[in-house]
């Protein structure tokens, strides 16, 4: 048994720790306000392909009542981590691992610079999950994965017995063979995909087809970024992500578009938004992302008031 800590009980931190809880290990939940009462009042059920309920959930506001864990899994939203910061170094002792499972390329710094680089395990995410209310959780589609490696890329006993908790709960964790790899490679699906999408008003089907040109313009910014980075993405990384859209269906949106669509917090600053700043960092030009960011920001403002 392990003893894990989940930052946010979302779709995917209710999904991933109700699973792990119904597994048979310790699972602490840092939440507050609604999701804390209803966690602690009707507990935390899971429905879809995976089903689980648990009456008895441990959930706190306060960290410091938990103490070191082995594992946290951090599953807020990328622009909520300021607000969760403090929450984090009273789990973390000298072997713990910080999974951080946020969308975009930003998370894993963002978190070191408050737990230190030894701890993060940067984590790639591919599962699609729900928040119905709080407390209650759908799950879609097939089982999903969730892909995480050492910042050095160095397997260590402590991983291996994280993954092997996944697994030991349905969900697919395999080891790559380098973890940048997979986190530039879903930010360069996810952001462009994103952004066009929302900025036009139209599914996957049309952002492939008639927005073509750009869309592989915009992978290829990322791209650009990445290698400066020093990551070693395969010489035909746009060519492959391309083809990974063309797979998806064609009525298929994002969850940046849904977001802004109905005026909800969206992850436009921790996408589109990191492109453009990644990119004044390592000297990579970027007017595609410079003009979604822009556009898409006073969408943002508007939608929400």
């Amino acid at each position: 048994m392990m003893r894990f800590a989940v930052i946010g009980a979302g779709g995917l931190g209710g999904f991933f720790g109700g699973l792990l809880a119904n597994g048979g290990h310790e699972v602490h939940f840092v939440v507050r306000g609604r999701t804390l009462a209803a966690l602690l009042d009707t507990g935390l059920s899971i429905t879809g392909g995976f089903r689980a309920h648990l009456d008895r959930v441990e959930a706190t506001d306060d960290a410091r009542t938990i103490g070191h864990v082995d594992v946290v899994l951090v599953t807020v939203k990328a622009g909520q981590l300021p607000d969760i910061a403090t929450q984090l170094p009273p789990l973390v002792g000298p072997q713990t691992i910080v999974l951080t499972m946020q969308n975009g390329v930003e998370a894993p710094d963002t978190v070191a610079e408050v737990v230190g680089r030894e701890h993060v395990v940067p984590c790639v995410v591919r599962i699609f999950t729900q928040l119905e209310e709080p407390g209650r959780i759908s799950h879609h589609g097939g089982a999903g994965s969730v892909t995480f490696g050492a910042w050095d890329n160095v397997e260590t006993p402590l991983i291996e017995a994280t993954r092997a908790a996944f697994e030991g709960v349905g969900i697919s964790a395999p080891e790559p063979p380098d973890i940048w790899v997979d986190l530039w490679t879903k930010a360069m699906f996810i952001i462009p995909t994103g952004a066009l999408g929302t900025l036009s008003g139209q599914p996957m089907g049309e952002v492939r087809t008639a927005l073509r040109d750009e869309l592989s313009a915009c992978i290829a910014e990322i791209e650009a970024i990445a290698r400066a980075r020093g990551v070693r993405l395969p010489p035909d990384a746009v060519e492959r992500t391309l083809a990974f859209v063309d797979e998806q269906p064609a009525d298929a949106t994002t969850s940046l578009q849904r977001d802004l669509m109905h005026g909800r917090a969206s992850e436009l600053d921790s996408q589109a938004g990191a492109v453009v700043r990644l990119g004044r960092q390592v000297g990579v030009p970027t007017p595609r992302h410079d003009l979604m960011y822009a556009v898409l920001s006073l969408r943002e403002r508007a939608a929400r008031g």
